[in-house]
């Protein structure tokens, strides 16, 4: 999308950063999204620009109901801005402008008077866009965004005056749209290259939220530092602000253009510079250490250290310390830092512990952490390096010894947040060993941790003990407690399977539920749907609405979110997630629906509505990914489910690692797969939606094909294949679910069964198409009972 941020000077201040962040992360939106233009970023604006509710207690009458010409109307307007949008062309166009002229006199003329300018404006026809912005002033409902994309047009035409007034209408006659932000970030800048400068910071300093959005605060200075040269007066509100974005806003791009003024002012302003409290400067150094940019980190603490002293000092000592060992790799630099502060040598103790681990130094690292636990036992450090211990062997899959540390940091540190997991292991490590004091264990874990996400694991367990002791009432407890408790997560699948009748299962009766399972607390209830809404915010509902329908959907979710503030109705955030979705921005619909409805996994398919569904679980691209998955022979709501945990749809998708596109497939791999397959391989392709399905689904196909079953296949998948020829050589699984469990790497663990729920849940959404496939395992290398295998094949394929 263009924007006329790009076609007047000064833009680079825009560029920096006029988002705010919404309920879930930034995103920036697509193309085809006609979300409102905040410099060359494209990103969304806050939702809480919005001024406060009026009455907000009170219910509004409903609006009247369309008659059934207006209904009709409404649904062709949609159709051909939709149209227009995603697939442009001249009769499109023509049918759209004809609709709009006969329309001219009702509400749908002016919106598709709209949704022409804006694709004009788009196609950088400006004098167009204006005549269609025109007519579409006379919408009151969408008035806004017609003023909005005016302005807009205007500075790409160079009409700053007309683009000046335009936003100051604005600002007068919408004081709470959720366009505020980038309205006061225009206005202010097109009144600075119109050397109106004190108009430019009568409208930053007008909005409240200016010192909270890094952007508008950057642009506050300038314009501060520009009005105190025009009055001869010294810059020292500007240096104030250029120092508050620097300080607080570290990590932002905004900072970097600060950091570059603050030397003159400094030196303008000498003795009258504004001073920043050495805690505010420890703040900036330490932000930039967790984030993992070890030569800023680095150099902001060798700067400060001579203003430091006592722990602060030390403290710096030692991020030095750790940014060398980051950056040049000299791991004697922590031993060679002196430390009085106990956590502080408790910190130092743990990382070199965990350089030896890195190095696979395993007594040098047992030493560090032991030495740590005698000298400091009550530091979260200590927990630290005991899980870390336990992990080191974890994943070594020498299980008696991960145990013994895991079961020393549930001793010494019962509510640390590595507790749960560590006692799970240990649980595990019980069961998977056959011993018999396994069932107390994992019954005293519901107890100890009822609310832990093994919860669903330990359901199950609990049912196959019971199962092979004999006693099937009580394994129906278990199962049918995990069924119902968490019916929508891999355990919960498995303990369902269990209930079916003879041969496959034990039946659903008799059932006798174990008092442990009522210490497990129910998920949290639904919230209404149904929430009355005062007047201003189903004028929001109505905003929102009238703008999908023109396919202005990124600026459609902005209105919900910006209503969701004002009344907290789950029905709000549905309507927000499912226009998201309609932008192309699957991610944030996925994820605003789990904040709709928290713990989704613990909900039942009937007991929430089917376009919320839908849009948790989105499924584009859907004839080339049926078509890639079937032609490869594998269930294509398996690819889907991958697709949505591996890149949630977005096509564009790159790993750190150089994965690409929907089924993030390695350039690698994506080579020798179109090999195999006989097409031509072109990394740029990876992108291409067919292209990149049909390289994936062939992928996972042959992972099954030479794994035996989709757990095993999927966690190869995310892990890599030598991994899983390890975690599967010498040993003598009993089912499929435990080796899923035993897998030691917790991302990959939760990663198979998160895919293999999202495909059970696809199966049930949309259809059953391609369900046999996934279904039916391969003949060769199953991953259970492979004791017989010859030893010495770990790493081998």
């Amino acid at each position: 999308m263009n924007t006329a941020a790009g076609k007047f000077a000064g833009t680079r201040i825009l560029a920096l950063s006029i988002v705010a962040p919404l309920l879930i992360p930034a995103t920036s939106f697509p193309s085809h999204a006609q979300a409102p233009a905040a410099g060359v970023k494209k990103r969304a604006p806050t939702a809480s620009s919005a001024a406060p509710a009026k009455k907000t207690g009170q219910a509004a009458k409903k609006s009247p109901a369309k008659t059934a010409s207006e209904m009709m109307g409404e649904k062709y307007l949609a159709q051909l801005s939709r149209a227009l949008r995603d697939d442009p062309n001249a009769t499109t166009y023509g049918a759209l402008s004809a609709f709009a002229a006969k329309n001219a006199k009702n509400e749908f003329g002016p919106r598709a008077a709209l949704a022409l300018g804006y694709y004009d404006f788009s196609q950088e026809k400006y004098d167009l866009a204006m005549g269609w912005f025109r007519k579409s002033l006379a919408d009151k409902l969408l008035r806004e965004y017609a003023l909005y994309w005016q302005a807009q047009a205007m500075l790409a035409l160079g009409q700053k005056q007309g683009a000046l007034e335009q936003w100051e209408s604005f600002r007068r006659e919408f004081p709470g749209s959720v366009m505020t932000e980038q309205v006061i970030a225009f206005l202010s800048e097109t009144a600075l290259s119109l050397g109106k400068v004190e108009d430019a910071q009568a409208a930053l300093d007008g909005y409240a939220n200016t010192a909270s959005k890094p952007g508008l605060l950057l642009l506050r200075a300038q314009t501060r530092e520009k009005l105190a040269q025009l009055k001869g007066e010294q810059p020292v509100s500007a240096a104030a602000d250029y120092l508050d974005v620097y300080y607080r806003f570290p990590l932002n791009e905004e900072a970097g253009a600060a950091r570059i003024k603050i030397p003159s002012l400094q030196a303008t302003l000498g003795e009258a510079f504004p001073g920043t409290p050495v805690q505010t400067q420890l703040a900036r150094a330490e932000a930039f250490f967790l984030a993992k940019r070890w030569p800023e980190a680095r150099s902001e603490f060798e700067a400060l250290l001579p203003k430091l002293s006592g722990t602060d000092h030390e403290r710096a000592d030692l991020r030095i310390a750790q940014c060398d060992v980051q950056t040049k790799g000299h791991p004697e630099r922590l031993s060679e830092v002196s430390l009085t502060d106990p956590e502080l040598d408790a910190e130092r103790l743990y990382y070199i512990s965990q350089e030896h681990r890195s190095q696979k130094l395993e007594a040098r690292m047992l030493d560090e952490i032991e030495d740590m636990a005698r000298r400091f036992p009550q530091s979260p450090w200590v927990e630290e390096g005991l899980f870390a211990a336990g992990n080191f062997y974890w994943v070594n899959l020498d299980r008696d010894h991960a145990t013994e540390f895991y079961t020393r940091l549930v001793a010494a540190f019962p509510d640390g947040k590595d507790a749960p997991s560590a006692a799970w292991r240990v649980a595990w490590s019980a069961y998977l060993g056959r011993k018999p004091e396994a069932v107390d264990l994992v019954e005293a874990y519901i107890r100890q941790y009822p609310s832990s996400s093994y919860i669903q694991d330990a359901l199950y367990w609990l049912g196959r003990s019971s199962e092979r002791s004999g006693n099937m009432e009580q394994a129906r407890g278990f199962y049918s407690s995990d069924v119902k408790r968490f019916p929508l997560t891999y355990f919960g699948a498995k303990a369902a399977d269990r209930l079916r009748p003879a041969p496959d299962g034990i039946g659903a009766s008799p059932v006798n539920v174990p008092e442990v399972v009522a210490i497990i607390p129910p998920a949290p209830p639904l919230a209404s749907m149904d929430i009355p809404l005062s007047a201003e915010i189903q004028q929001r509902q109505q905003r929102a609405r009238a703008l999908s329908v023109i396919a202005f959907d990124a600026s459609a979710e902005l209105e919900y979110r910006a209503a969701y503030a004002l009344a907290r109705s789950p029905r709000l955030l549905v309507d927000a997630a499912t226009a998201a979705v309609a932008a192309g921005r699957y991610s944030a619909g996925i994820v605003t629906m789990r904040q709709a409805f928290p713990q989704l996994e613990a909900r039942r398919i009937s007991d929430i509505p089917d376009e919320a569904w839908h849009t948790a679980f989105p499924l584009p691209y859907e004839s080339s990914l049926r078509g890639a998955a079937l032609g490869s022979n594998v269930d294509p709501m398996l690819v889907a489910g991958l697709v949505r945990q591996e890149s949630a749809f977005e096509s564009n998708a790159e790993s750190r690692a150089g994965a690409v596109g929907l089924m993030q497939v390695l350039p690698k791999t994506a080579a020798k797969l179109a090999r195999q397959l006989k097409v031509k391989f072109a990394r740029k392709r990876l992108s291409d939606p067919g292209y990149n399905l049909q390289l994936g689904s062939r992928y996972l196909a042959d992972l099954i094909q030479a794994f035996g079953t989709r757990e095993a296949a999927l966690a190869a998948y995310n892990a890599g294949e030598d991994r899983v020829e390890k975690w599967t050589a010498g040993q003598n699984y009993l089912e499929t679910a435990e080796f899923v469990e035993s897998i030691p790497f917790t991302e990959t663990r939760e990663y198979v069964q998160i895919v293999i729920r999202n495909a059970d849940v696809y199966r049930q959404v949309y259809d059953a198409t391609g369900a046999d496939v996934a279904a039916r395992p391969a003949k060769t290398r199953p991953v259970v009972a492979q004791a017989d295998r010859p030893a010495g094949q770990e790493g081998k394929k």
